[in-house]
Protein backbone atom coordinates (compact mmCIF):
# COMPACT_ATOMS: atom_id res chain seq x y z
CA UNK A 1 0.00 0.00 0.00
CA UNK A 2 3.47 2.84 0.59
CA UNK A 3 4.34 2.15 -2.72
CA UNK A 4 0.89 2.15 -4.25
CA UNK A 5 0.40 5.68 -2.90
CA UNK A 6 4.03 7.01 -3.63
CA UNK A 7 3.52 5.80 -7.24
CA UNK A 8 0.22 8.12 -6.84
CA UNK A 9 2.00 10.98 -5.31
CA UNK A 10 4.81 10.38 -7.73
CA UNK A 11 2.38 10.62 -10.88
CA UNK A 12 0.53 13.65 -9.92
CA UNK A 13 3.36 15.79 -9.43
CA UNK A 14 4.73 14.78 -12.80
CA UNK A 15 1.44 15.18 -14.04
CA UNK A 16 1.04 18.74 -12.68
CA UNK A 17 4.53 19.94 -13.74
CA UNK A 18 3.86 18.53 -16.99
CA UNK A 19 0.80 20.76 -17.52
CA UNK A 20 2.73 23.47 -16.06
CA UNK A 21 5.35 23.45 -18.66
CA UNK A 22 2.33 22.77 -21.34
CA UNK A 23 0.16 25.75 -20.23
CA UNK A 24 3.19 28.46 -19.53
CA UNK A 25 4.21 27.54 -23.10
CA UNK A 26 0.88 28.21 -24.83
CA UNK A 27 0.43 31.14 -22.91
CA UNK A 28 3.54 33.40 -22.93
CA UNK A 29 1.74 36.60 -21.68
CA UNK A 30 1.57 34.69 -18.53
CA UNK A 31 5.67 34.29 -18.01
CA UNK A 32 5.82 37.75 -19.17
CA UNK A 33 3.71 38.68 -16.09
CA UNK A 34 5.54 36.19 -13.94
CA UNK A 35 9.16 37.56 -15.14
CA UNK A 36 7.64 41.09 -13.54
CA UNK A 37 7.89 40.07 -10.07
CA UNK A 38 8.96 43.56 -8.48
CA UNK A 39 11.05 43.58 -4.85
CA UNK A 40 7.53 45.04 -3.26
CA UNK A 41 5.59 42.14 -4.04
CA UNK A 42 8.45 39.39 -2.91
CA UNK A 43 8.42 41.17 0.21
CA UNK A 44 5.01 41.25 0.39
CA UNK A 45 5.26 37.56 0.15
CA UNK A 46 7.99 37.00 2.54
CA UNK A 47 6.03 38.90 5.43
CA UNK A 48 3.02 36.84 4.73
CA UNK A 49 4.57 33.86 5.07
CA UNK A 50 6.38 35.11 8.39
CA UNK A 51 3.64 35.57 9.25
CA UNK A 52 1.58 32.22 8.39
CA UNK A 53 5.23 30.28 10.57
CA UNK A 54 4.61 32.88 13.61
CA UNK A 55 0.53 32.00 13.58
CA UNK A 56 1.41 28.61 13.34
CA UNK A 57 3.63 28.89 16.43
CA UNK A 58 1.20 30.70 18.27
CA UNK A 59 -1.28 27.92 17.60
CA UNK A 60 0.93 25.15 18.87
CA UNK A 61 1.62 27.31 22.01
CA UNK A 62 -1.98 27.26 22.76
CA UNK A 63 -2.28 23.65 21.87
CA UNK A 64 0.44 22.87 24.11
CA UNK A 65 -1.06 24.98 26.99
CA UNK A 66 -4.44 22.99 26.35
CA UNK A 67 -2.84 19.67 27.62
CA UNK A 68 -0.83 21.27 30.55
CA UNK A 69 2.54 21.60 29.08
CA UNK A 70 4.75 25.08 29.43
CA UNK A 71 7.07 25.10 26.06
CA UNK A 72 9.72 28.58 25.48
CA UNK A 73 7.45 30.34 22.52
CA UNK A 74 10.97 30.26 20.66
CA UNK A 75 10.90 26.70 20.67
CA UNK A 76 7.80 26.62 19.26
CA UNK A 77 8.58 29.07 16.70
CA UNK A 78 11.70 26.95 15.44
CA UNK A 79 9.97 23.46 15.67
CA UNK A 80 6.98 25.31 13.52
CA UNK A 81 9.78 26.25 10.92
CA UNK A 82 11.52 22.81 10.85
CA UNK A 83 7.93 20.92 10.83
CA UNK A 84 7.19 23.45 7.74
CA UNK A 85 9.63 22.12 5.97
CA UNK A 86 8.44 18.21 6.42
CA UNK A 87 5.17 18.90 5.89
CA UNK A 88 6.01 20.55 2.50
CA UNK A 89 8.26 17.56 1.19
CA UNK A 90 6.52 14.92 2.95
CA UNK A 91 3.15 12.90 2.08
CA UNK A 92 -0.27 13.79 3.83
CA UNK A 93 -0.04 16.11 6.73
CA UNK A 94 3.82 14.92 7.99
CA UNK A 95 4.48 18.04 9.84
CA UNK A 96 2.26 17.02 12.87
CA UNK A 97 3.96 13.97 13.15
CA UNK A 98 6.97 15.78 12.90
CA UNK A 99 6.03 17.62 16.27
CA UNK A 100 4.74 15.24 17.74
CA UNK A 101 7.90 12.95 17.92
CA UNK A 102 9.72 16.03 18.91
CA UNK A 103 7.61 17.21 21.71
CA UNK A 104 7.46 13.43 23.10
CA UNK A 105 11.46 12.89 22.98
CA UNK A 106 11.93 16.83 24.66
CA UNK A 107 8.98 17.73 26.75
CA UNK A 108 7.00 14.34 27.41
CA UNK A 109 4.50 14.96 25.59
CA UNK A 110 2.27 12.22 25.12
CA UNK A 111 0.96 11.39 21.86
CA UNK A 112 -2.88 11.10 22.88
CA UNK A 113 -2.49 14.40 24.36
CA UNK A 114 -0.77 15.63 21.28
CA UNK A 115 -3.79 14.31 18.79
CA UNK A 116 -6.60 15.90 21.31
CA UNK A 117 -5.03 19.54 20.14
CA UNK A 118 -4.00 18.60 16.53
CA UNK A 119 -8.19 17.51 15.99
CA UNK A 120 -9.18 20.26 18.05
CA UNK A 121 -7.06 22.71 15.36
CA UNK A 122 -8.13 20.29 12.44
CA UNK A 123 -11.90 20.63 13.55
CA UNK A 124 -11.84 24.24 13.54
CA UNK A 125 -9.81 24.65 10.33
CA UNK A 126 -12.30 22.51 8.37
CA UNK A 127 -15.40 23.61 9.69
CA UNK A 128 -14.24 27.82 8.72
CA UNK A 129 -13.33 26.76 4.90
CA UNK A 130 -16.21 24.64 4.63
CA UNK A 131 -18.34 27.72 5.84
CA UNK A 132 -16.44 30.06 3.51
CA UNK A 133 -17.29 27.63 0.46
CA UNK A 134 -21.16 27.40 1.82
CA UNK A 135 -21.53 30.85 1.87
CA UNK A 136 -19.97 31.15 -1.71
CA UNK A 137 -22.41 28.75 -2.91
CA UNK A 138 -25.51 31.17 -1.31
CA UNK A 139 -23.68 33.82 -2.83
CA UNK A 140 -23.52 31.96 -6.07
CA UNK A 141 -26.40 29.87 -6.50
CA UNK A 142 -29.02 30.94 -4.01
CA UNK A 143 -30.56 29.04 -1.42
CA UNK A 144 -30.75 25.96 -3.39
CA UNK A 145 -27.26 25.72 -4.26
CA UNK A 146 -26.16 26.69 -0.51
CA UNK A 147 -28.13 23.73 0.56
CA UNK A 148 -26.93 21.10 -2.14
CA UNK A 149 -23.66 22.30 -0.98
CA UNK A 150 -23.75 22.75 2.53
CA UNK A 151 -26.22 19.49 4.15
CA UNK A 152 -23.99 17.12 2.38
CA UNK A 153 -20.59 19.03 2.97
CA UNK A 154 -22.00 18.72 6.82
CA UNK A 155 -22.90 15.17 6.55
CA UNK A 156 -20.03 14.36 5.04
CA UNK A 157 -17.71 15.52 7.58
CA UNK A 158 -19.95 14.21 10.33
CA UNK A 159 -20.12 10.77 8.79
CA UNK A 160 -16.25 10.76 8.50
CA UNK A 161 -15.46 12.15 12.14
CA UNK A 162 -17.90 9.45 13.35
CA UNK A 163 -16.50 6.31 11.76
CA UNK A 164 -12.89 7.96 12.64
CA UNK A 165 -13.61 8.37 16.15
CA UNK A 166 -15.62 4.80 16.01
CA UNK A 167 -12.64 2.88 14.90
CA UNK A 168 -9.70 4.58 16.24
CA UNK A 169 -9.71 4.30 19.65
CA UNK A 170 -6.72 6.65 20.35
CA UNK A 171 -9.41 9.35 18.72
CA UNK A 172 -11.93 8.37 20.65
CA UNK A 173 -9.60 8.90 23.48
CA UNK A 174 -8.69 12.15 22.63
CA UNK A 175 -12.25 13.53 21.73
CA UNK A 176 -13.04 12.63 24.96
CA UNK A 177 -10.03 14.65 26.20
CA UNK A 178 -11.39 18.48 24.84
CA UNK A 179 -12.55 20.57 27.88
CA UNK A 180 -14.47 23.75 26.25
CA UNK A 181 -14.29 25.63 29.09
CA UNK A 182 -10.69 26.13 28.64
CA UNK A 183 -9.66 29.45 27.29
CA UNK A 184 -7.14 27.50 25.03
CA UNK A 185 -9.55 25.69 22.98
CA UNK A 186 -11.10 28.70 21.98
CA UNK A 187 -7.71 30.52 21.40
CA UNK A 188 -6.69 27.50 19.32
CA UNK A 189 -9.68 28.37 16.93
CA UNK A 190 -9.27 32.06 17.10
CA UNK A 191 -5.72 31.20 15.68
CA UNK A 192 -7.14 28.36 13.33
CA UNK A 193 -9.17 31.87 11.66
CA UNK A 194 -6.41 34.09 12.30
CA UNK A 195 -4.34 31.84 9.74
CA UNK A 196 -7.09 31.23 7.22
CA UNK A 197 -7.14 35.09 6.61
CA UNK A 198 -3.44 35.58 6.85
CA UNK A 199 -3.22 32.86 4.31
CA UNK A 200 -5.90 34.20 2.07
CA UNK A 201 -3.70 37.99 2.14
CA UNK A 202 -0.63 35.90 0.78
CA UNK A 203 -2.36 34.48 -1.88
CA UNK A 204 -4.27 37.92 -2.74
CA UNK A 205 -0.64 39.19 -3.15
CA UNK A 206 0.20 36.02 -5.86
CA UNK A 207 -3.28 36.56 -7.63
CA UNK A 208 -3.22 40.20 -7.79
CA UNK A 209 -0.05 40.55 -9.38
CA UNK A 210 -1.26 38.22 -12.03
CA UNK A 211 -4.68 39.23 -12.24
CA UNK A 212 -5.52 43.04 -10.77
CA UNK A 213 -8.89 42.79 -11.30
CA UNK A 214 -9.41 39.78 -8.96
CA UNK A 215 -11.02 40.40 -5.42
CA UNK A 216 -10.41 40.05 -2.21
CA UNK A 217 -13.45 38.27 -1.80
CA UNK A 218 -13.14 35.81 -4.38
CA UNK A 219 -9.42 35.22 -2.81
CA UNK A 220 -10.68 34.44 0.38
CA UNK A 221 -12.98 31.57 -1.19
CA UNK A 222 -10.27 30.41 -3.18
CA UNK A 223 -7.90 30.14 -0.33
CA UNK A 224 -10.97 28.20 1.54
CA UNK A 225 -10.82 25.59 -1.48
CA UNK A 226 -6.92 25.19 -1.52
CA UNK A 227 -6.71 24.91 2.38
CA UNK A 228 -9.25 22.30 2.51
CA UNK A 229 -7.11 19.97 -0.02
CA UNK A 230 -4.35 20.02 2.16
CA UNK A 231 -6.66 16.96 4.03
CA UNK A 232 -6.26 15.05 1.41
CA UNK A 233 -2.71 15.87 0.15
CA UNK A 234 -0.68 13.08 -1.28
CA UNK A 235 2.25 15.23 -2.75
CA UNK A 236 4.66 17.48 -1.49
CA UNK A 237 2.93 20.75 -0.46
CA UNK A 238 -0.61 19.62 -2.15
CA UNK A 239 0.89 19.68 -5.51
CA UNK A 240 -1.62 19.31 -8.50
CA UNK A 241 -4.06 18.21 -5.53
CA UNK A 242 -4.64 21.74 -4.30
CA UNK A 243 -4.61 23.03 -7.80
CA UNK A 244 -7.58 20.49 -8.68
CA UNK A 245 -9.74 21.49 -6.46
CA UNK A 246 -8.87 25.29 -7.16
CA UNK A 247 -10.13 24.47 -10.56
CA UNK A 248 -13.17 22.36 -9.35
CA UNK A 249 -14.32 25.11 -6.94
CA UNK A 250 -13.88 28.02 -10.11
CA UNK A 251 -17.91 28.51 -9.93
CA UNK A 252 -17.58 29.40 -6.78
CA UNK A 253 -14.45 31.74 -6.81
CA UNK A 254 -14.76 32.72 -10.34
CA UNK A 255 -11.02 32.50 -10.76
CA UNK A 256 -9.63 31.77 -13.99
CA UNK A 257 -7.31 28.84 -14.91
CA UNK A 258 -4.70 31.23 -16.25
CA UNK A 259 -4.66 32.96 -13.03
CA UNK A 260 -4.72 29.76 -10.74
CA UNK A 261 -1.58 28.67 -12.40
CA UNK A 262 0.28 31.93 -12.43
CA UNK A 263 -0.35 31.92 -9.06
CA UNK A 264 0.28 28.75 -8.19
CA UNK A 265 3.54 28.57 -10.12
CA UNK A 266 4.28 31.72 -8.23
CA UNK A 267 3.75 30.09 -5.21
CA UNK A 268 5.50 27.24 -5.27
CA UNK A 269 8.28 28.63 -6.68
CA UNK A 270 8.92 31.37 -3.60
CA UNK A 271 7.69 29.06 -0.95
CA UNK A 272 10.50 26.46 -1.92
CA UNK A 273 12.52 29.69 -1.76
CA UNK A 274 11.24 30.56 1.65
CA UNK A 275 11.59 27.11 3.22
CA UNK A 276 15.65 26.62 2.30
CA UNK A 277 16.00 30.05 3.62
CA UNK A 278 14.12 29.29 6.91
CA UNK A 279 16.09 25.92 7.35
CA UNK A 280 19.49 27.47 6.53
CA UNK A 281 18.67 29.88 9.10
CA UNK A 282 17.21 27.31 11.87
CA UNK A 283 20.70 25.41 11.60
CA UNK A 284 22.78 28.56 12.28
CA UNK A 285 20.47 29.32 14.89
CA UNK A 286 22.11 26.09 16.79
CA UNK A 287 20.55 23.60 14.70
CA UNK A 288 22.60 20.85 16.02
CA UNK A 289 20.93 21.48 19.60
CA UNK A 290 17.66 21.37 18.42
CA UNK A 291 17.56 18.14 15.90
CA UNK A 292 19.84 16.28 18.54
CA UNK A 293 16.83 15.23 20.30
CA UNK A 294 16.00 12.50 18.34
CA UNK A 295 19.32 10.56 18.89
CA UNK A 296 18.40 10.60 22.49
CA UNK A 297 17.66 7.25 22.64
CA UNK A 298 20.46 5.86 20.99
CA UNK A 299 22.70 7.84 23.69
CA UNK A 300 20.51 5.93 26.78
Amino acid sequence: MPIVKRALAISIVIATLAYFTFYLNTHPELLATLARLDPVTLLLLAVGYMLITLINAVILHHSLRFIGKRVPLLDNITLTGYSSIVNFFGPLQSGPGFRAVYLKKKYAVKLRSFLTTTLIFYGFFALINVVLLALASLLTFGSLGFYIFFIPACIALFVIAAIIINKVERVRLAVRAIKLNDKNFWLIGFGALTLTFVTAATYFVEVHHVDTGVSIFQVIIYTAAANLALFVSLTPGAIGIRESFLMLSQQLHGIDTSVIVGASVIDRAFYVGFLAILFLTLLLVNGRKHLAVFQLKKRE
